[in-house]
């Protein structure tokens, strides 16, 4: 039969395997989150130039965005696709600053597309 050490490796493999799946979950749902304003539409996606027309439209929307390290921080996040986290060391700040930063950009593009 099984050994102490056999069902330990096997929760701890279970273990993993749920971790790993709500890791990728969790990344899905904040890809998603932080790709809203980009529209892909399933016909016209060629890939690699359907990806470049769509960063060229997000760069343009960031345009309209008043305050610098907003757009620094959307640009980063959503366009290089860097991490939260990453852009806050690059900025010396925090991440929950840049999160905030973001929220804050995201929601005057969406007003602004609103407005169109």
């Amino acid at each position: 039969m099984y050994t102490n050490d056999d069902i330990s490796v096997e929760n701890c493999r279970k273990l993993l395997r749920r971790a790993a799946w709500r890791i990728q979950y969790k990344a899905r749902v904040q890809q998603a989150k932080e790709c809203q304003i980009i529209f892909e539409n399933q016909a016209y996606n060629c890939g690699f130039e359907a990806e470049i027309m769509s960063k060229l439209y997000v760069k343009e929307l960031l345009d309209t965005i008043p305050w610098e390290k907003c757009r620094f921080i959307l640009e980063k996040t959503i366009i290089y696709e860097m991490t939260e986290k990453e852009v806050a060391i690059e900025l010396h700040m925090t991440q929950q600053g840049v999160n905030k930063w973001k929220k804050k950009g995201l929601e005057l593009l969406r007003k602004n597309l609103m407005d169109f």
